[in-house]
C-alpha cells in the first residue's frame, strides 16, 4: 500500500513544472512571436496606406489639372501644377497634395511621418520605324511643355506623386523604415 502512495504522490509533485514551463515559454517565445505578428501586420497596413494614398493624390492631380479651372473656375485646386492651384491659390502642388493625403483619414497612421513628392512630367513623343511612336516623360522644363504651357499641367501631360512613410522599428534605436510608393497619371481632358 505504501509503495502506491509514494508513486501516487511522486507524480502529483511533478505536475507544478509543467505550469512553470508553460509560463517560460509563454513568456520568452510566444509573447515576443505574437507581438512580431502585430508589428508586421502593422508595417503591411502603412505600406497599403502608401500605395493607396499616391494612386489618390495622383488622381487627385490629374483630375485637377488646366481644363478643370476652364470647366468651373471654382472647382477646389483647379489648375493644380508645380506652382500650386489657382483656387485657393497655393504656392506649391507638392504642399497641396501633402495635405491632402495627411487628411485622407486613414486610423494609426501617424500624420507627421508622411512626406509627399509631386512630379510634374512634361510628354516627348518621337516618331520611330514603321509609323510607331515612343513617349518619354521628362521634368517639367523652365520652358513649358510642348503646349507652351509653364506648369505641365495641361492634357497629355503627366503627374507623378510619391509617398513616403517613416515607419518606427520597435525595441531598437535605429533609423525608421521608409516605406514608399509611387504613382503616375496623366492628365485628359
Amino acid at each position: 500500500m505504501r509503495l502506491g502512495k509514494n508513486l501516487l504522490w511522486g507524480r502529483r509533485s511533478e505536475e507544478g513544472s509543467s505550469l512553470v514551463e508553460m509560463a517560460l515559454v509563454s513568456a520568452l517565445v510566444y509573447m515576443p512571436m505574437l507581438f512580431g505578428i502585430f508589428e508586421v501586420s502593422y508595417g503591411l497596413f502603412t505600406y497599403n496606406f502608401a500605395c493607396n494614398a499616391s494612386r489618390q493624390a495622383a488622381r487627385y492631380a490629374a483630375v485637377r489639372g488646366l481644363p478643370s479651372c476652364l470647366i468651373s473656375p471654382t472647382f477646389v485646386d483647379c489648375g493644380l501644377g508645380p506652382s500650386g492651384s489657382q483656387n485657393p491659390s497655393n504656392t506649391s502642388g507638392s504642399t497641396t497634395l501633402q495635405n491632402y493625403v495627411r487628411n485622407l483619414g486613414y486610423g494609426g497612421i501617424d500624420k507627421s511621418r508622411v512626406t509627399v513628392t509631386a512630379t510634374w512630367l512634361a510628354s516627348s513623343i518621337t516618331s520611330g520605324a514603321g509609323g510607331t511612336s515612343k513617349t518619354t516623360w521628362i521634368a517639367c522644363p523652365t520652358a513649358g511643355d510642348s503646349a507652351g504651357n509653364l506648369q505641365c499641367n495641361s492634357p497629355g501631360d503627366a503627374v507623378q506623386v510619391v509617398v513616403s512613410y517613416n515607419f518606427p522599428l520597435p525595441f531598437w534605436n535605429t533609423q525608421p523604415v521608409v516605406l514608399q510608393s509611387s504613382s503616375t497619371m496623366v492628365i485628359n481632358e
